[in-house]
């Protein structure tokens, strides 16, 4: 089982983005604000809105009384480290990193058609793929073919980047209508096991479904959490190392793929549980339960 443990991106590992940080007025200490207004901070590059009429000369990311944070800007929400948020344009958008050594990337949630990843150490080339988005879902005969609706892929996993310390990588995703990118997820990659068959995918859905005393039931959609649990097979030589990994993660999201062939058993989160049977021989068995975040 491969973990990409992610890298944090600072604004000096941003090289360039064709996302422009211009969401709203960037906020100024003189400008008399009224509720509900919207500004950004480009140094925590966050959206914060106005809770209280006035001037206040304190910057909204120390100032809960009058300020509260919306979320990211449009051009950072792929870099937050979080689930729910995206960052768009219209039919294409490109974004340079030098995340350092890393040999792992992971794009998630993704709206478009494909994907071109390169690596570049000074002036030449040292990687390049690009990856088609039609996931070819549903399609088993002529009539699928040309009836089915298209399903698009939402994930992308690459996990053998070559180790440049300088490396600059290059994501564009291009697309009819709107593009997306929900986490940027780039990093070190380890190994806690190998996965073995029969892992089980599962979720939990907080949308809230109410019937009234006439049976007439209302449906609030509220966020999705997966769950993959999947049984590994390691080296006994392997068990402490195993185990102290899975501790060293366990409050620290990351990017867990249970199987590369399948995008659902690719989960942005935490162990939740795990256990891994002390070896009498060679090997040892064990599971681990992942929870997305």
């Amino acid at each position: 089982m491969k973990v990409i443990v992610p890298t944090i991106i600072t604004g000096a590992m941003l090289v360039s983005s064709t996302i422009p940080e211009t969401d709203h007025a960037a906020w100024s200490a003189v400008t008399a604000y009224v509720a509900g207004n919207r500004v950004i901070r480009t140094t925590t590059h966050c959206i914060y809105e106005r809770l209280v009429s006035g001037t206040t000369a304190t910057a909204p990311e120390d100032d809960a009384t009058n300020w509260i944070k919306v979320g990211p800007t449009n051009r950072w929400a792929m870099f937050d480290q979080a689930t729910g948020t995206q960052s768009t344009a219209a039919t294409s958008m490109t974004v340079v990193i030098t995340p350092g050594l890393v040999r792992g990337l992971a794009l998630l949630d993704l709206a478009g058609n494909s994907v071109a990843v390169t690596m570049t150490d000074g002036a030449t080339t040292v990687f390049t793929r690009t990856i088609n988005l039609n996931a070819g879902y549903g399609v088993f005969d002529w009539y699928t073919y040309f009836f089915s609706p298209i399903v698009l892929k939402s994930t992308v996993i690459i996990t053998d980047l070559p180790p440049y310390s300088g490396g600059v990588i290059t994501i564009t995703v291009t697309g009819d209508s709107t593009v997306a990118i929900g986490t940027v997820a780039v990093g070190q990659v380890v190994v806690v096991g190998e996965s073995l068959y029969d892992m089980e995918l599962s979720g939990t859905d907080y949308s809230v479904k109410t019937t009234d005393s006439f049976g007439t039931t209302s449906i609030t959609e509220r966020p999705y959490k997966g769950r993959v649990t999947v049984p590994i097979v390691l080296r006994a030589s392997d068990v402490d190392e195993a185990s102290r990994r899975l501790v060293s993660l366990r409050a620290k999201p990351s990017v867990w793929i249970g199987a590369s062939n399948y995008d659902q058993s690719v989960i942005y989160g935490y162990p939740k549980s795990w256990s891994i049977r002390v070896p009498r021989a060679l090997s040892s068995q064990g599971t681990i339960t992942i929870e997305g975040i």
